[in-house]
């Protein structure tokens, strides 16, 4: 066998360990395969809910981190997608029990529901070569961003600085477009790419922008939810268990874009 098939079929080898073995740990969709057993007593809402993949699609792991710490700590129904305005309305009449998500600083929270920042930075961060000419986020106008369709910024960096989106489906194919020279800048959750610049394979992606806002995951509860509900819930979303699976978040899509980069980076 010479060397290139050799390489060839470890590649293959390593796909194939990853479908049957490590995408269904991180994925989402695939089942439920993150989650763990169901905790009785809640009903949590989310701002978005990835759909289901397509029946043989490449697993790809969300890039929003409540998704994931919602299906590892399963309620007493599946996550809903609920924008923040409606999640305060069913929060305050029983329809909902829990809600994570971004809340806008203007928000009303009624008296039976209690606020608390979740310890997750989901404020708008960007990377880029480490070559860049981009050392300020007024020099992306006119330049190209990759976005991910699940991310929280499609729209955001038009409006804002006039940049070009290029907008894919998940974290894993914006972050391969990045590295092949599809666009001049990723822009995702300051969590998120904290934990994947540690990996030397994102080195020479280094360069970055830090964010130009604040913003951070915003957890309600109700107030006449179960004390070992609300404790539940408080251990998912804390900063220690956040961290940990932003850790394995990171790694998984990380070997994602590993996997589908048939070619070499731009530079």
């Amino acid at each position: 066998m010479s060397n290139a098939q050799g390489l060839r079929a470890l590649g293959l080898l390593l796909r194939t360990t990853w479908v049957l073995i490590v995408g269904p740990a991180l994925v989402l969709a695939a089942n439920s395969a993150l989650a763990g057993p169901a905790h009785d007593g809640w009903r949590l809402g989310i701002e978005n809910v990835p759909e289901a993949p397509v029946p043989g699609a490449k697993p790809r792991t969300p890039v929003r981190i409540e998704v994931l710490a919602g299906a590892k700590w399963e309620g007493s129904a599946p996550m809903q997608a609920i924008a923040a305005d409606q999640a305060l309305a069913q929060l305050q009449d029983g329809q909902l029990d829990a809600w994570v998500g971004v809340l806008p600083e203007d928000s009303q929270v009624a008296p039976q529901v209690l606020k608390q920042t979740v310890a997750w930075s989901v404020s708008p961060m960007a990377i880029m070569r480490t070559d860049t000419d981009i050392h300020d986020w007024v020099s992306l106008a006119g330049r190209t961003v990759c976005l991910s369709a699940d991310g929280r910024y499609v729209g955001e960096l038009n409006a804002r600085l006039g940049a070009i989106e290029q907008v894919y489906a998940s974290a894993t194919d914006a972050l391969l477009a990045l590295r092949t020279g599809q666009c001049d800048a990723a822009v995702q959750d300051e969590g998120f790419l904290r934990q994947l610049l540690t990996y030397p394979e994102w080195r020479k992606f280094s360069a970055q922008l830090a964010p130009y806002r604040k913003a951070y995951l915003t957890q309600l509860v109700r107030t006449d939810l179960s004390t070992s509900a609300r404790g539940t819930l408080q251990q998912a979303f804390s900063a220690k268990s956040l961290t940990q699976l932003g850790e394995e978040q990171a790694k998984t899509i990380a070997f994602e874009v590993y996997l589908d980069q048939a070619v070499p980076d731009c530079h």
